[in-house]
């Protein structure tokens, strides 16, 4: 059940907004096999002035927050990431050098759903 965080500058158009979404929903279901229906992405837009960008990085960057299980291995998640990076280069046109991700991994026992904690077993 990854959860999946995207943040930009406002000012992109809609059909920018869903080629993130594609790109990462893409990326997810070709490198973890990840059922469509157990991910969750979301697209948060911030004002310029609530999200100044480091220098070397444009104002087309993306910063993408990921939360999954623990357990998968390095090099899955090094997969993971070349994917985004790959779709979000080849399906909207983002740099490399645009794109920042951080992966967290709570344990199992902090994931909730349907209103009962989540089963290691699931």
């Amino acid at each position: 059940m990854p959860l999946v965080k995207i943040e930009i500058r406002t000012g992109k158009p809609v059909a920018y907004r869903q080629l993130l979404i594609e790109s990462l929903r893409e990326a997810f279901v070709d490198t973890l096999q990840t059922p469509e229906a157990a991910l969750w992405i979301r697209l948060c837009e911030r004002k310029e002035e609530n999200f100044p960008m480091p220098p070397g990085r444009s104002s087309d960057a993306v910063l993408i927050e990921i939360s999954l299980m623990p357990g998968r291995e390095p090099a899955t998640k090094e997969a993971l990431y070349r994917a985004i990076v790959e779709h979000l280069a080849c399906d909207a046109g983002v740099r490399p050098d645009d794109v920042c991700i951080v992966l967290y991994e709570p344990p199992v026992e902090n994931w909730a759903e349907h209103g009962g904690a989540f089963m290691a077993s699931r």
